[in-house]
């Protein structure tokens, strides 16, 4: 958002907060239905647009090479770790020598 944009935004916010601050305190239901209005409208207006979904993405074979890649890495890592702790194992079990 440009920087015009936001600060009439928060202008809008303002006003409407202190319509509401005045409903509350006056409590009559005309000031509501010109507020409910005002409300309805720079609702309208203060509508920003979605961003388009890019289009495109990813091949069925390309995703399928990363999970492959990923298992790979996972296994090594979990071969590390097995080897790591059998050497951690046979290190406690060692007699030590009299």
């Amino acid at each position: 958002m440009r920087t015009k944009q936001l600060l009439a935004e928060i202008d809008r916010g303002i006003n409407a907060l202190q319509k509401a601050r005045a409903l509350c305190l006056k409590g009559g239901e005309a000031v509501a239905a010109k507020t409910k209005a005002t409300a309805a409208k720079t609702a309208k207006v203060t509508r920003v647009p979605a961003k388009k979904a890019t289009s495109g993405g990813m091949s069925d074979e390309g995703r399928a090479r990363i999970a492959a890649a990923q298992q790979k890495r996972w296994a090594k890592v979990k071969r590390a770790k097995k080897k790591a702790a059998k050497a951690a194992k046979t290190a406690l079990v060692v007699p030590a020598a009299e």
